[in-house]
């Protein structure tokens, strides 16, 4: 029999639990390819040991698993629009590539680049045997 606090340790899959550290460590499968058919095509909701995270492919085709919330307002991204290889969010504008990084703020001077240091907390999408996952 399991003490409480080793049950907890042992099944928890949280960010920032013992075992949701570990587990992240491994590529998961999350997604099959065919649930995203096409570039540029609606983005995919999915949430994985407890994270909410956002699935699209790109107009190059390139998949790109996301946090699903917009790092400035917490806008849900699945609302934007998935275009010219990034998903724009829809309260601000600012567009996200796949791999998480912001390439466009059209409310933001141009000379700050301010873009340049905002990241959506991407995880690495792969394309083995069909299948997605978060990775680190």
């Amino acid at each position: 029999m399991l003490r409480a606090e080793d049950n907890k340790f042992l099944t928890e899959s949280g960010a920032g639990t013992g075992m949701g550290e570990l587990l992240r460590r491994f590529w998961l499968p999350v997604l099959l390819s065919e649930e995203l058919p096409e570039a540029d095509g609606p983005p995919k909701k999915i949430t994985v040991m407890g994270e909410e995270l956002l699935a699209f492919r790109d107009s190059r085709g390139v998949v790109g698993v996301i946090d699903q919330y917009c790092p400035h307002r917490g806008a849900n991204l699945w609302l934007g629009r998935n275009e010219e290889c990034g998903i724009r969010c829809v309260y601000h504008g600012w567009k996200f590539d796949t791999e998480g990084a912001c390439v466009d703020m059209p409310t933001s001077y141009p000379d700050l680049n301010a873009k340049d240091q905002i990241l959506s907390g991407a995880r690495m999408g792969r394309h083995d045997l069909g299948l997605y996952g978060p990775g680190r």
